[in-house]
């Protein structure tokens, strides 16, 4: 992936492989929101509860925010797979879309990484797929942070 600047876009550059890749994530992410599992450890992640020491305003902040977050998530998951370029490509993202991107990019971060075991602590193994998987969407995360920066 490359990326660079030009007249206040971000024009980001993306092999076949990489866009492939970028569009089975974002599947399997629409997937799991679609019909969320509230024992899944990665919906857990993505819905933290509100208060960690009270059940009860845990629940009824759940019941204020949840439906709201699932829509601007799956929104935001929507848009950003629909810009994706079927077979590789180049992508032009104004700030809006960017911002867009690095949530995107978090989620599925922060996703892979709970399915992983990620902590400050983990010994990871770089040979397996999925933490070279990890590892790459850091990478790209990395890359937007910088040319999001002024």
């Amino acid at each position: 992936m490359k990326a660079r600047r030009k007249s206040g876009m971000l024009r980001v550059e993306l092999t076949e492989s990489e866009a492939a890749l970028l569009a089975g994530l974002f599947d399997d992410l629409a997937q799991a929101l679609a019909e969320p599992d509230p024992h899944d450890p990665v919906i857990q992640r993505l819905y933290p509860d509100g208060y960690t020491d009270d059940e009860e305003a845990s629940r009824e902040y759940r019941e204020l925010v949840h439906s709201d977050l699932q829509a601007g998530r799956i929104g935001r998951l929507q848009a950003c797979r629909a810009e994706l370029p079927p077979g590789g490509g180049r992508m032009q993202l104004d700030d809006e879309a960017l911002d867009r991107w690095l949530r995107e990019l978090n989620d599925l971060r922060l996703g892979l990484g709970t399915r992983l075991g990620v902590t400050e602590e983990a010994d990871l193994d770089d040979s397996q797929p999925a933490v070279q998987i990890y590892a790459w969407l850091t990478a790209v995360q990395d890359l937007l942070v910088m040319h999001a920066l002024p």
